[in-house]
């Protein structure tokens, strides 16, 4: 947090001179101090989050990666000549094995994203999705952003029995 704060520092500012960049300094150690001792943040965390960034990042791509081949997948549907038979909806279980809501959370939030499918219910350890065609359903519970999911969750379980 406290590299971001003074990278929006330096983007905020536009001008770069050793002033404004020792004064950046200063403000952004008060910034961050401020927010570990009144917004429950820590030096744990922060290094939480930079073991999370990579799986994250990965995360994003795996996500922008379903988003565009069910885009490719709705549009070759939708412009076909026999588009009614090709809409052939269904509700499909899907379980998600995590522990922690935010997973939970992410996963019908990237769901719900994709062209084609809106997570519809939780249903504790499963979700109960629409699918715009069967096909769609097929191995969804195996995706690879389950199993992201589940190295991300990996990581933050690492950290808290390390004292998070």
């Amino acid at each position: 947090m406290l590299i971001g704060f003074f990278a929006l520092w330096i983007i905020l500012c536009g001008n770069i001179t050793a002033e404004i960049l020792l004064f950046g300094a200063v403000v952004s150690l008060l910034v961050f101090w401020f927010t570990c001792r009144y917004c429950k943040w820590s030096i744990q965390r922060e290094m939480v989050f930079w073991r999370l960034l990579p799986a994250g990042l990965h995360y994003i791509l795996l996500l922008l990666r379903e988003i565009l081949l069910s885009n490719l997948a709705m549009l070759q549907i939708t412009f076909r000549r026999d588009f009614r038979e090709q809409c052939r909806p269904v509700l499909v279980k899907v379980h998600a094995p995590f522990r922690s809501n935010i997973a939970k959370m992410t996963l019908a939030n990237s769901i719900t994203l994709t062209p084609g499918t809106i997570t519809v219910e939780n249903l504790g350890k499963d979700f109960l999705i629409h699918c715009f065609n069967a096909t769609y359903s097929v191995n969804m519970g195996e995706m690879d952003l389950v199993r992201q999911l589940i190295k991300m969750e990996a990581i933050v379980s690492r950290a808290k029995e390390g004292g998070f």
